[in-house]
């Protein structure tokens, strides 16, 4: 990746973000300009204290500020959009119109904003999610096809089809080519909100010594939080072209799988006995038994990391977490 290039993440604070922008701060040259609505030094130094930041510019910026969205293109020279920002499903239900406004009017923001800079963009990367998907339930049994027909379960998902959708419009207009990415549910450092976060406090509560319930009992496809920004950064830097959507590589078990794994990474790190989670009756309603080779073939030196070590290796990074004092019991919800 040429140094005169310079990515923008957005978002980039945020459990993706994050891992997206550390995959490009060690795997490229470029500059990496990150934008987030609650930007602080304490949190900036906390989130990236283990990458050199040379290269690493952190701007305050709300998705639905077009004009500061299309000054920023401009005077950072920006070529390439990482788009992440977003509300998670709980709070697009509780709050629908705020919803709206920063998931698909702030997606549609950044894309005018782009319109205005066309001759410096060379890609642009649209997360999306599973959640434009139907429940498992309405598909048949086995592995299911990327292109498998939607039916957002929510409006999250919904505004997330809508995000895909004019994301393939923004590429026929312009030529520029653009990805949407669907990941599942994602689990390690920086997962701190949305309806599938459980199982990573569950993680936190056993690196705190503190008893948890993950409340759903269902499968879902996990997604290493790391792998996930390899996905993005690789689907940002290596050679494409045109429009496609993909779902992302992960691991189809059942909650109590996932349980084992935790356990056995517990006994593995010497701390078994901090180690009581059990698992509730609710389900979620995500799909899971996606297929993602379809990525694969596309971009084939993304990691997919083996479950146990992923989890051992995330609840290794919440001991440090504690012992810096940077996770705390009172923040277990």
């Amino acid at each position: 990746m040429n140094t005169n290039e310079c990515f923008l993440v957005t978002g980039g604070l945020g459990c993706i973000g994050a891992e997206t922008t550390k995959w490009l701060l060690n795997n490229t040259n470029a500059k990496v300009v990150v934008c987030g609505r609650d930007v602080s030094l304490q949190r900036v130094e906390r989130v990236f204290h283990d990458v050199e930041t040379t290269n690493l510019k952190v701007v305050s910026i709300d998705i639905t500020n077009q004009p500061l969205l299309s000054n920023t293109i401009e005077e950072e020279g920006i070529s390439h959009v990482i788009h992440l920002a977003a509300l998670q499903t709980p709070d697009c239900n509780q709050h629908r119109d705020l919803g709206m406004q920063i998931n698909l009017g702030g997606t549609q923001k950044l894309i005018e904003a782009m319109k205005c800079h066309l001759s410096q963009i060379k890609r642009f990367v649209f997360a999306s999610s599973i959640a434009v998907y139907g429940p498992r339930a309405f598909y048949p049994d086995g592995r299911i096809p990327t292109d498998a027909a939607p039916h957002p379960v929510n409006v999250y998902g919904t505004w997330k089809l809508a995000g895909e959708n004019i994301t393939r419009i923004f590429s026929e207009e312009t030529g520029i080519d653009s990805i949407s990415l669907r990941p599942g549910v994602l689990f390690g450092p920086g997962r701190d909100a949305g309806l599938t976060s459980t199982p990573t406090t569950a993680l936190k509560s056993v690196a705190l010594g503190i008893p948890y319930e993950i409340p759903f009992q269902n499968s879902q496809d996990y997604l290493y939080a790391p792998d996930v920004g390899a996905a993005f950064g690789q689907a940002t830097t290596e050679p494409f072209s045109g429009y496609a959507a993909f779902t992302l590589p992960s691991h189809t078990v059942e909650t109590s799988c996932f349980v084992s794994a935790i356990t056995e990474a517990a006994e593995q790190l010497g701390i078994a006995s901090q180690c009581n989670i059990s698992v509730g009756k609710q389900t979620v309603p995500f799909i899971c038994d996606l297929t993602y080779e379809a990525f694969h073939k596309v971009f084939p030196q993304v990691p997919h990391t083996q479950l146990n070590i992923a989890v051992q290796s995330s609840l290794r990074t919440f001991q440090e977490q504690v012992k810096n004092g940077w996770l705390r019991t009172e923040m277990i919800h």
